[in-house]
């Protein structure tokens, strides 16, 4: 078996253009990175339930994530 790299994803403060699946972080990563599906509408839904924009989170994004290959 081939070693590959577990993730080709980079850590970025550039926003979401698409929806999908992202990871996030806070700016000064005062908390564990979590995953956020931003919609059609470009919000997602914070751990704690709230929505927001993505235009007005501030953080790093990583993704889309894509689906494995089988």
């Amino acid at each position: 078996m081939k070693d590959e790299p577990i993730s080709s994803y980079r850590w970025s403060s550039d926003k979401p253009t698409k929806p999908g699946w992202y990871w996030f972080r806070g700016p000064a990563h005062e908390a564990d990175p979590f995953i956020v599906l931003v919609d059609q509408a470009g919000e997602f839904q914070w751990p704690d339930g709230g929505f927001q924009e993505v235009s007005l989170a501030n953080g790093e994004w990583a993704g889309p994530i894509e689906e494995p290959n089988e």
